[in-house]
């Protein structure tokens, strides 16, 4: 029997992190139903572009954002990740501030930077100062309920946004495409690649085994970019393990001249690509000389080709493949996948500087 085929493995699962990753299509059904009322701020019809600011977790919401809008939208859709918004966010600019604990320092820096220029401001939090400021200044807020890590509730970042963009007409999501979405998640995980699926069936299991020990390399392109950062995310938070995100066709133009010295380190290098029908027929032929390459330097290539008919559809299927991948390296490495101390220490140092 393998290792991840083993029951008792799971006590390691302390805080459920398992549960938490099962649940993301249900739970998109169930934080899209929840924002249908949502209140968005005076003039947010008329706004010239569109700012999600937000870290970790809830970034990963407006990455999704960001690339579901991209094909459709007629004005900027960008993610900030940091302290300071663009230079460009005016009056007629909506932000978005994502914070799921509400006390994010980055999220309430742009708070107050966004509130400073006259911007439109949109919160979405559980709580914490953020929804203390918003209270204070009258600011529309979007609470939301779900109780987890924010990496673990990023149904709930990303259903408000998609809602924002229906209402602004930067993409076109509705009931059906979400509930296709998220049923398309639920028969993935619960029939193929979640713990009840053996390791002789389950990819995601396959994938993990052979990932152990060494860094990995997540190649993505065009709207799957996103997802590939995610899956570095998570491999580091959930995995307890390093590794890097590329993107196609960036990295045909510097990533792969670095494999002339690869032979020395392929020992300890994996490549996971995340491909798509729906890429570039252009694109799709960059992945397979690139996986040439790097099967000719010596670096493992894992190669998941995505089903689904539209975008959202293989962002989740995407954001699967990534959350048991990391989750079940976290087992392999000896850790419960949910706590994170590196950086709790880390805030810790900085709230006492």
């Amino acid at each position: 029997m393998s290792q991840l085929d083993d029951p008792a493995l799971y006590a390691l699962d302390r805080e459920d992190m398992f549960g938490h990753i099962r649940a993301l299509g249900s739970e998109l059904i169930h934080a899209w139903d929840a924002s249908a009322g949502m209140c968005l701020p005076k003039g947010a019809a008329h706004a010239t572009g569109v700012v999600v600011a937000g870290m970790g977790g809830s970034a990963t919401g407006g990455d999704y954002f960001a690339a579901l809008c991209q094909p459709t939208a007629r004005i900027p859709v960008v993610v900030i990740r940091g302290y300071d918004l663009p230079n460009w966010v005016a009056e007629q600019t909506l932000v978005v501030v994502a914070t799921h604990s509400g006390n994010t320092a980055e999220a309430l820096s742009c708070y107050d930077d966004a509130r400073n220029r006259g911007a439109m401001l949109l919160v979405l939090t559980m709580g914490g100062e953020l929804a203390e400021r918003a209270a204070r200044d009258h600011v529309a807020t979007h609470h939301l309920t779900y109780e987890a890590p924010p990496r673990a509730a990023l149904a709930h970042s990303l259903a408000p946004l998609l809602r924002v963009g229906t209402r602004l007409g930067l993409c076109g999501l509705d009931d059906n495409a979400m509930r296709s979405a998220g049923e398309l998640h639920i028969a993935l995980v619960g029939g193929h690649i979640g713990p009840a699926a053996p390791t002789k069936t389950n990819g995601a299991k396959q994938l993990a085994t052979s990932l152990d020990g060494r860094f990995v390399m997540v190649i993505a392109a065009e709207h799957l970019t996103s997802v590939a950062r995610r899956f570095r995310n998570q491999l580091s938070e959930n995995g307890k393990t390093l590794g890097s995100f590329e993107m196609l066709p960036e990295g045909n133009h510097n990533l792969v001249v670095g494999l002339g010295t690869a032979a020395e380190v392929a020992n300890s290098l994996a490549a996971v690509m995340i491909e798509s029908r729906l890429y570039d027929d252009r694109v799709r032929r960059r992945f397979d000389v690139t996986a040439d390459l790097l099967t000719d330097a010596g670096i493992p290539v894992h190669r998941i080709a995505l089903g689904g008919a539209t975008v959202l559809d293989q962002l989740l299927q995407g954001t699967a493949w990534g959350d048991y991948t990391s989750c079940y390296l976290g087992l392999l490495n000896g850790f419960d996948p949910t706590p994170i101390p590196q950086i709790d220490r880390l805030k810790a140092a900085l709230t006492g500087s």
